[in-house]
């Protein structure tokens, strides 16, 4: 989807449902929508989750179908337009910072440099070529 905030993203998918509507006479599926908006049907899925907690979208369960309904379009202007940065950074900070404990700690417990050598080399060399690992044999075989 082009448009990365939440407010942008509440629209298409509303107009999505009525264009879908208007083509079609009934409520559209979330496969409707998605060859409908040309946008994955994960993508609209979150989407809808979130819309749908806001009280902006309706879902309409049908056996093991779901339609999708417009509940209170007014409630789009309620939504941040924007994507707050600051917010996303500090997530991945966070990520980094756990990251560089997690490798911290593989260090620690590798224990001397030399075996910290020998053993990141031999992973080295298994991710580049997986047929090298050793394979217990099967003992049914």
């Amino acid at each position: 989807m082009k448009s990365k905030d939440l407010y942008g993203q509440a629209h298409v998918f509303v107009s999505g449902i009525r264009v879908y509507e208007h083509l079609h006479g009934r409520p559209p599926t979330l496969q409707g929508l998605s060859s409908l908006l040309e946008i994955s049907e994960e993508e609209l899925s979150l989407l809808s989750r979130k819309l749908e907690e806001r009280l902006i979208i309706s879902v309409i369960r049908t056996g093991a179908e779901m339609r999708y309904s417009i509940a209170d379009y007014i409630r789009i202007e309620d939504l941040p337009k924007v994507e707050d940065p600051s917010r996303i950074k500090d997530e991945i900070s966070q990520f980094q910072s756990r990251q560089s404990t997690r490798m911290k700690e593989i260090e620690k417990s590798l224990g001397k440099s030399t075996d910290k050598a020998r053993i990141f080399d031999d992973l080295d060399k298994a991710l580049k070529d997986p047929s090298i690992l050793k394979t217990k044999k099967n003992p049914l075989d």
